[in-house]
């Protein structure tokens, strides 16, 4: 297994509220929201929490569900106590690799996609309000990343005491390419040209610098991140 990982800034936004984790088989991005710096405070929040938090390798899906509870528990007190972080939140994507099996704990619109034998499959749900209007029919893929409001989401980390967490999984094969990533690239990069870059890169760090320079060429306005696994 190779991983690879990188976020920037962008071309608009001064501070980069988004953050990323690599472990040994534990991936995440994060895409903080709040005033001032509190994005970053609690995008940073989940970071730190999956560092500390380090994965047994007993029962995934069971600790993916622990962790991300008690990041959303954390991100809320820390709102609750401090004025200028009031209203901070955190999207969460995490993705296990153990063995050949992929789990994912997943909140809010970072996603998680899996190309495999040419095709590109996203494996996360959006939440977001436009999210839900692709899931009843009313969207499509295309209308749905101008959507004027694509950026509403609907389920972040830290905004409620508890937050429902998606938790799925899958077999992995050899080849199998997972990506990560925050809206910052979705937003602005097709998924056929996810998948073509993807296709067309053999090393997972050139992956991460081609998504991200794509995405910066279209405008950069939001901040990028990206994680890139390559299963082998």
């Amino acid at each position: 297994m190779q991983a690879a990982a990188r976020t920037d800034v962008g071309m608009v936004r001064e501070q980069n509220e988004d953050a990323f984790y690599i472990g040994d088989n534990v991936f995440a991005v994060a895409d903080g929201m709040g005033g001032h710096d509190a994005g970053e405070v609690a995008s940073g929040i989940a970071v730190r929490m999956l560092r500390e938090n380090k994965f047994n390798g007993a029962d995934p899906e069971g600790w993916l569900r622990a962790v991300i509870s008690e990041i959303n528990a954390e991100i809320f007190r820390q709102a609750s106590i401090n004025p200028g972080y009031a209203g901070m939140g955190t999207t969460l994507t995490v993705l296990i690799i153990e063995g050949n099996r992929a789990y994912l704990g997943h909140v809010g619109d970072s996603r998680a996609y899996l190309l495999r034998d040419g095709m590109l499959r996203q494996l996360t749900d959006d939440h977001s309000v436009v999210g839900e209007l692709l899931k009843r029919g009313v969207l499509t893929r295309e209308e749905a990343r101008f959507h004027p409001q694509r950026n509403i989401i609907t389920r972040a980390l830290g905004t409620f005491p508890q937050v429902d967490i998606d938790i799925s999984s899958l077999d992995t094969r050899v080849g199998d390419r997972v990506l990560l990533c925050t809206d910052g690239l979705t937003s602005a990069v097709s998924d056929q040209e996810l998948a073509d870059i993807l296709l067309s890169t053999h090393d997972p760090n050139q992956a991460c610098n081609t998504l991200i320079d794509e995405a910066n060429k279209r405008g950069g306005y939001d901040n990028t991140t990206v994680v890139v696994v390559y299963c082998s």
